[in-house]
């Protein structure tokens, strides 16, 4: 497997691909960097994986993703697919019932009062809620007008549709947690109802396992029957896993989905949030 550092910064050009049409564009903006991900759906093992870190001198993160894409031609090709993910700074989870468009952002307002841009409401797949995002106008804006066919998804949204799928008919309370350098997502499931969907960042990964201990007492989830299932970064999920299982008797990794292993072994390189997207189609 090539190293996934080796990736890094590694231009994409024009003539890479000689025709995306059958190929997906999946694209993750976090804090600090752009990744990529393409795809055929036609052919096995064409898998391209990129990270490109923003440049912090530019005098914005907008600044730095536009500079990213257009130095990178090959994004620019019309796909067959594009699937884009955002790790938004301003999320929440709302009942189903609420469905009127004012209503969600009185909501959404109230709990961030500052927030300017633009709010989107996600179908997050369960039968008891729906999840709101609120991305910066300008982010937005750029993203549609250069990917005039994307779909733009909110990470903890993604995550959301793939576990409630995997888990719809479980009788028991499941927990899902995705795990970054610095933060993790948590997501709690009974069946097709959602229970919980948040992040929470960290220094020290034993502050992770405080969050997901502390998260599971709050709701009442079992320690001997309930299932913590753990995706991410291998690390730190290595370093967490025996303190877990102190406390826990089913912590197991997610398994990974077999359909995408004939796109590319590397795609257990990707962000798990992104590599899923497509999958919740």
């Amino acid at each position: 497997m090539e190293d996934f550092f080796d990736m890094t910064n590694r231009q994409l050009e024009k003539d890479l691909i000689i025709d995306t049409s059958m190929w997906n564009l999946l694209l993750k903006i976090s804090d600090d960097a752009l990744h990529v991900v393409l795809y055929s759906i036609v052919e096995d093992n064409s898998l391209i994986l990129r990270k490109f870190q923003f440049d912090p001198t530019a005098t914005s993160k907008l600044q730095a993703l536009e500079n990213i894409i257009y130095d990178n031609p090959l994004l620019l090709n019309e796909f067959r697919r594009i699937h884009c993910v955002v790790e938004p700074d301003h999320t929440m989870v709302i009942p189903a019932e609420v469905t009127d468009t004012d209503d969600r952002e009185l909501i959404f307002k109230a709990i961030y009062p500052d927030f300017r841009g633009e709010i989107i409401a996600e179908d997050n797949g369960s039968r008891n809620s729906i999840s709101l995002i609120g991305i910066p106008s300008e982010l937005n804006g750029f993203l549609r007008r250069t990917f005039h066919n994307a779909t733009v998804t909110g990470h903890l949204t993604s995550l959301c549709r793939y576990f409630t799928a995997k888990s719809a008919n479980a009788n028991n309370m499941k927990m899902m947690a995705n795990i970054r350098p610095g933060s993790l997502d948590l997501i709690v499931l009974h069946g097709g109802a959602l229970l919980a969907a948040n992040t929470f960042s960290f220094t020290d990964p034993m502050d992770a396992v405080y969050y997901i201990l502390a998260c599971r007492q709050r709701l009442g989830l079992d320690q001997w029957s309930d299932e913590l299932l753990l995706t991410g970064d291998q690390t730190i999920r290595e370093a967490i896993t025996p303190r877990l299982r102190t406390y826990l008797s089913r912590v197991m990794p997610a398994i990974f989905p077999p359909q995408l292993f004939k796109a590319g072994k590397d795609a257990m390189l990707a962000p798990f949030d992104l590599i899923v997207t497509p999958l919740c189609e």
